[in-house]
């Protein structure tokens, strides 16, 4: 009986090591080819922390990153014309899996799919300003952004992909969250709506690459800044705001003096909540915004996240009171940082 006790207590470490097994190889891994870069995606592995990348151009594999917690890698300094191999692992607290599928590619010079944007083209996604804000929308405007895209292709599940026909964006070490990818057959304007990860916050800047399935663009390092408010228009200028019931404020319906409104934005900054990029989040704004309605100072009774919405902010606010009828314009500042202006119909 001691005999049989001794042995027991002996295997039971062992077999709760063998209990915590290692994470299966990542599934799918795909490598896509650019200018002396490649940029590694690969699908989650269950219990997985955290993934090793490793590569080889001789035969011989050697780790070129490790303890990578994004699903994505850019490596950069490859040399155009050499054939590279690479695999990717999963680590845990039980070890590392054996090796994914290898995948050869061959870096190359810029072809005529190359993703192309500019500083520039990166702005916010409901004042078209340029400007990037951690955990806001942006829109990325520029040329072969997407690869035989035809029209509109949106996001159908939340917390959002960050992959919509084939296109994926690198922001930093993060594939950004991605709302929709556009064409416009007619115009050939190209456009991407994503929202940049709240990780970046207080960053002063970041690197944004953008891979279209064919091949990857050139890194382009964009300004953050920590507020940049702008307000969702229906149009060029007005039918921006909601009445209580969430009917829309027009020359119909126009607000009344003293009524309290919805505005929708992005930009506003920093929340009292800690939020998953991707995913919809509750929290007030840590600054009280500034709404200005025709020149005077309307009450804000609410500033936050659209708790159903990723990266979409509400602002409610009382119309003044001594409001004159007719269009009258209003902007929401934050921190000195003024919105696009928007026309609001009052009786």
């Amino acid at each position: 009986m001691r005999t049989l006790l001794r042995t027991f207590c002996f295997l039971a470490p062992l077999a709760a090591t063998l209990a915590q097994s290692v994470p299966a190889p990542p599934a799918p891994i795909t490598v896509t080819p650019g200018n002396q870069e490649a940029w590694v995606a690969w699908g989650a592995s269950t219990g997985a922390t955290s993934y090793n990348i490793y590569a080889s151009s001789n035969g011989t594999y050697n780790k070129i990153a490790s303890n990578v917690t994004t699903l994505a890698y850019l490596q950069t300094g490859l040399t155009n014309g050499v054939d590279y191999s690479f695999y990717a692992t999963a680590v845990s607290s039980a070890g590392e899996s054996l090796p994914s599928l290898l995948i050869d590619i061959t870096p190359g010079p810029p072809n005529t799919y190359l993703p192309t944007f500019t500083v520039n083209g990166v702005t916010n996604a409901a004042s078209f300003t340029q400007g990037a804000i951690p955990g806001s929308i942006v829109t990325i405007f520029g040329t072969h952004l997407s690869t035989n895209l035809i029209g509109l292709q949106t996001a159908t599940q939340v917390p959002l992909p960050t992959t919509i026909y084939h296109v994926s964006v690198l922001v930093g070490n993060v594939l950004a969250p991605l709302f929709a990818v556009d064409k416009d057959n007619n115009t050939g304007s190209e456009q991407i709506n994503l929202q940049i990860p709240w990780q970046f916050a207080g960053q002063s800047s970041v690197p944004v690459t953008i891979n279209n399935g064919t091949t990857i663009s050139a890194t382009i390092n964009i300004p953050l800044k920590a507020a940049q408010p702008g307000i969702f228009l229906l149009d060029t200028k007005q039918d921006g705001f909601l009445h209580g019931d969430n009917t829309v404020v027009n020359a119909a319906r126009p607000a009344q003096p003293g009524e309290e409104l919805v505005a929708y934005l992005t930009g506003m900054g920093p929340v009292s909540n800690s939020i998953a990029s991707g995913s919809p989040g509750a929290g007030t704004t840590l600054s009280t915004p500034v709404v200005t309605v025709a020149g005077s100072q309307a009450d804000v009774k609410f500033s936050g996240l659209s708790s159903q919405f990723v990266g979409l902010y509400q602002v409610n606010f009382v119309v003044p009171p001594t409001t004159p009828s007719g269009t009258q314009s209003v902007t929401i500042a934050v921190n000195g940082v003024t919105s696009n202006t928007a026309n609001l119909p009052v009786e």
